[in-house]
């Protein structure tokens, strides 16, 4: 895909590295990325973060807040981004948080993500509500975020 190797370059020659926390998508967006030759030189780390418990364990969130929004919100995606930035080290984080399907919290509905991205001094977030199959929605949240990324790499 020509975008992702437009990506990759750019964060080369911009000499900024990235890392991704993954819920919903299962790391479908971190595969994406890593496809791509040379992805080995700017990407640090994707980590799939599925459960309440993965995102409490591996980055601190309060279960108490994960619970409230059954993991999935805007919040809980800024945190995340914000967090896998620190852990790896990297210069841009992002996040996706969501419900594929088929079942959501009460009042959510079903395609319904979140995703951030955590840079500088300055945090991007975006809701989507995608429809279609689980598979659709996984793969969908993906290339948002890649293309949030991608949009944003003049601001960073």
């Amino acid at each position: 895909m020509k975008k992702l190797k437009n990506l990759i370059n750019t964060l080369k020659l911009k000499k900024l590295t990235l890392s991704l926390a993954e819920s919903c998508t299962g790391g479908f967006a971190s595969y994406l990325i890593t496809k791509t030759p040379g992805a080995s030189a700017v990407f640090k780390a994707g980590v799939v973060v599925y459960t309440l418990e993965a995102k409490n364990k591996l980055f601190n969130l309060p279960l108490k807040n994960l619970q409230k929004y059954g993991g999935v919100s805007e919040k809980i995606a800024i945190i995340l981004a914000k967090k896998v930035r620190k852990k790896f080290a990297a210069d841009i984080g992002g996040a996706i948080v969501g419900f594929a399907g088929p079942g959501a919290k009460k009042g959510v509905k079903v395609g319904t993500v979140f995703l951030a991205l955590n840079f500088k001094n300055t945090t991007i977030s975006q809701k989507a509500v995608i429809k279609g199959t689980r598979d659709v929605v996984r793969k969908k949240a993906s290339n948002i975020l890649i293309d949030l990324l991608y949009k944003n790499l003049t601001r960073i």
